[in-house]
């Protein structure tokens, strides 16, 4: 008796212990958002917290600056084409890299997701060296093609997990109904690589709202996003305005989050 007592106190005190670590982790991870949230609201120009007071006037101020309604429609307009692009490239890649069987497919698989394994910097050096010969650099088009090339690897990742995760049988049942290969894969395969499109479109969108590295050598003085021109202010200048555009990008972003797990159950595919 006193030997489970012994027990069930040790185990006690080691779930105790576990959950005092797993908690002053989740607060080492949140703090940073917490205090850049709260200090978006401080009433005084200065990057105070806790703030000497509540107020709006950062928030309107960025959505008021032209300045500011520039990268934010820049940004918006990026999101809009690397999405769609990489989604496209990423699912066909994705699932030809899951399902298929040919000589060079490991090959194949470790070069389409190579950007997450190379520094970032010399991503941005190879594309600043290249998209300055082929006249790139400051332009729209080229802020996408970089865009796209970042973002890419996350979507064939994530549409690789739903991928690897397909039953053939059911495109086999179709097959032998009388579907057609095209047929199958718009109406069988591609709803169930749902998740992880919806997953990897998110990352995508995420990952071109927040480029910084690569955007800082190929972009200029007419084509600057949101994360830029953050960059760019706080070496001059830190008030609650780089806070609160923080905080309206990490907003949209969780809002998106939810509702896309909500309907697509995309914490499947992550």
């Amino acid at each position: 008796m006193a030997e489970r007592r012994r027990r069930f106190g040790y185990d006690r005190a080691v779930g105790l212990l576990g959950g005092a670590c797993a908690a002053a982790v989740f607060l080492f991870l949140i703090a940073p958002l917490v205090v850049l949230v709260v200090s978006s609201f401080n009433r005084d120009a200065s990057m105070a917290f806790p703030p000497s007071g509540l107020s709006l006037r950062w928030y309107a101020e960025v959505l008021g600056s032209p300045d500011w309604q520039v990268s934010f429609r820049l940004s918006g307009i990026l999101v809009l084409m690397v999405v769609p692009t990489t989604v496209v490239i990423g699912t066909l890649a994705a699932y030809g890299l899951a399902q298929g069987s040919f000589p060079g497919r490991r090959l194949l698989q470790g070069l389409a997701l190579s950007p997450l394994m190379v520094p970032e910097i010399i991503t941005a050096l190879g594309l600043l060296y290249y998209f300055h010969g082929v006249g790139l650099i400051n332009s729209v088009p080229g802020l996408w093609l970089a865009h796209s090339l970042v973002a890419l690897p996350f979507v064939v990742r994530a549409v690789m997990v739903s991928a690897a995760n397909l039953d053939p049988a059911l495109e086999r049942a179709a097959t032998s109904l009388g579907a057609g290969r095209v047929r199958v894969f718009f109406t069988v395969t591609l709803p169930l690589l749902r998740p992880g499109i919806i997953a990897g479109a998110i990352l995508a969108a995420v990952t071109s709202l927040g480029e910084v590295a690569v955007t800082a050598l190929v972009a200029g003085a007419n084509t600057t996003t949101v994360p830029l021109r953050i960059f760019s202010a706080v070496q001059y200048q830190l008030d609650p305005s780089m806070a609160a555009v923080s905080t309206l990008l990490m907003a949209a972003s969780v809002v998106v989050m939810v509702i896309a797990d909500r309907f697509a159950r995309i914490s499947e595919a992550l």
